[in-house]
């Protein structure tokens, strides 16, 4: 009997080994399992972190570096105008069909006309140009190519020129004031190639631009001003952009400067000599205790005569946007008055006699 046990054993030990053998090969099939499972996240959270890193670059680049320097390091939050019990219309004789004049220390709107009735707001435009500009260059001493398509199509269209040459590299910051000062239509698409490679990716971010701001009357189809049934604003929105823009440093001065000068270089001998529409017009301290600091003119056809300014009066900052006048002095003169009667307590403007020809 005990002969017969022996294989019995054997028998029961080879089975035992097997299935211990079969068991390890299991549980090293599912180490192996468990870290080749483990290893894949390993490798998309590397993904994403390059991810983040690229991000950073990039949103490095919208806040701009070179803009940094001048520009706020958030950007401002402007809350839409109030009409209070102490806000009026302006009179009837005013000579701009869409009018708004600003406190924007209360945010109060202290005179109004069709302020929110859409109009097409000419190179007032030029204003969202420039902000859009500001925010998304990383370097304003960079440089640009002007091209033969930011030129010849403008002059043919008799726009406003900045004055630069086919084949001149110009930097960011003599192209914005290029856009700002003469109103040029040249330095305006030169600007927008270079930020977004195009005048309509450009135009894709001024939207945006607007949309952060609330505006809810605003939509542009071109950086220039050019007239267009889908490219509108109001007087109220264009004085939240020009109140947004002049928070930011650079937009400020660039507003505020009556002359800049670009040096001479192969295509233009004589360097550009650029000086404000504004301030071509007058001084912005004709009235007493009003200093008009800056602002944009606008002119089309269709929109008529516009002009936007700020002005400091008693410590305050207050805003004015005319759109649809007749004449381009009118607007002047309408612009010196208002601030004088409903800001500062003072008189109209008079303006000063011409000659009676001969």
């Amino acid at each position: 009997m005990n002969r017969k046990k022996y294989p019995n054993v054997k028998n029961n030990s080879f089975r035992v080994g097997a299935a211990v053998f079969l068991l390890i090969l299991v549980m090293f099939g599912v180490i192996i399992a468990v870290a080749s499972a483990r290893s894949k996240p390993v490798e998309k959270v590397g993904t994403v972190i390059a991810d983040t890193s690229s991000a950073s670059d990039a949103a490095e680049q919208v806040s701009g570096e070179s803009a940094s320097e001048s520009a706020d390091a958030a950007a401002p939050v402007i809350a839409s105008p109030e009409i209070t019990g102490d806000s009026e219309c302006f009179p009837t004789e005013w000579d701009a069909e869409y009018a708004i004049l600003l406190d924007t220390e209360t945010n109060e709107i202290v005179r109004y006309k069709n302020y929110n009735i859409r109009m097409n707001p000419a190179s007032l435009t030029k204003v969202m140009t420039l902000v859009v500009a500001v925010e998304n260059i990383k370097d304003l001493s960079d440089t640009v190519l002007i091209t033969a398509d930011m030129v010849d199509p403008m002059y043919a269209l008799d726009a406003s020129l900045a004055g630069f040459a086919v084949g001149e590299t110009p930097t960011l910051e003599q192209v914005l004031y290029g856009v700002i000062l003469p109103s040029g239509a040249d330095a305006s698409l030169a600007a927008a190639a270079y930020t977004a490679g195009s005048e309509a990716a450009f135009v894709q971010l001024m939207n945006q631009k607007a949309e952060e701001m609330g505006l809810k009357n605003t939509h542009f189809t071109n950086v220039i001003g050019l007239y267009d049934k889908q490219h509108y604003s109001t007087a109220e929105d264009m004085a939240v952009i020009l109140e947004y823009a002049i928070q930011n440093e650079f937009c400020r001065k660039v507003l505020s400067t009556y002359e800049y000068e670009i040096p001479p270089t192969q295509l233009n001998p004589e360097g550009i000599k650029l000086t404000s529409t504004v301030f071509s017009r007058m001084t912005g301290t004709e009235m007493p205790g009003v200093t008009i600091q800056g602002g944009k003119t606008g002119y089309t056809d269709e929109a008529g005569q516009c002009l936007e300014t700020f002005a400091e009066i008693n410590g305050k900052t207050y805003i004015m946007v005319l759109g649809g006048g007749t004449t381009k002095w009118n607007v002047i003169y309408d612009t010196l008055s208002g601030y004088s009667i409903y800001c500062a307590g003072g008189q109209a403007y008079i303006p000063p006699e011409v000659p009676a020809a001969e």
